[in-house]
């Protein structure tokens, strides 16, 4: 499922030929098994003494709204893995920052960012995913 909520047009430069494409990127949810139904969030983490890797976590639609509602996305760093609503992209999809712009205003998406209590604590799982990222949430 596409999260057209969420749109990032993206400017790909082949390598071999030079020929540029533009794509409409949104977050797709994974069709695997155990993260079936939710999107990949993804960060760059340098480890001690290793050079910098990507570490990533899966999450619901009510989790990501969650994250960017608590400006962790941001905070951490975090990108989201992006799809073409039309086609398929010629290589590995790539994962894009979800800026304000990108949000279209008065989207499920926004009301549920707006539906967010900042003030409680992340629930056990939506930390346990994270931790996956190198990432302590306290609130």
């Amino acid at each position: 499922m596409l999260l057209t909520d969420i749109a990032v047009e993206h400017t790909r430069v082949s390598k071999k030929d030079g020929v540029r494409q533009t794509f409409l990127l949104h977050p797709f949810t994974n069709t695997q098994r155990d993260t079936l139904g939710k999107f990949e969030i993804v960060r760059d983490v340098s480890e001690p003494g290793c050079k910098e890797v990507k570490r990533s976590a899966f999450v619901s639609f009510q989790q990501l709204a969650e994250l960017y509602a608590k400006g962790v996305l941001d905070e951490f760093g975090f990108s989201v893995r992006m799809c073409p609503g039309q086609g398929t992209y010629p290589a590995a999809n790539p994962v894009k920052k979800i800026l304000p712009t990108s949000i279209r205003p008065g989207s499920s998406f926004v009301l549920a960012v707006q539906k967010v209590d900042v003030s409680k604590p992340a629930n056990r799982e939506l930390r346990a995913a994270l931790l996956r990222t190198n990432v302590k949430l306290e609130r």
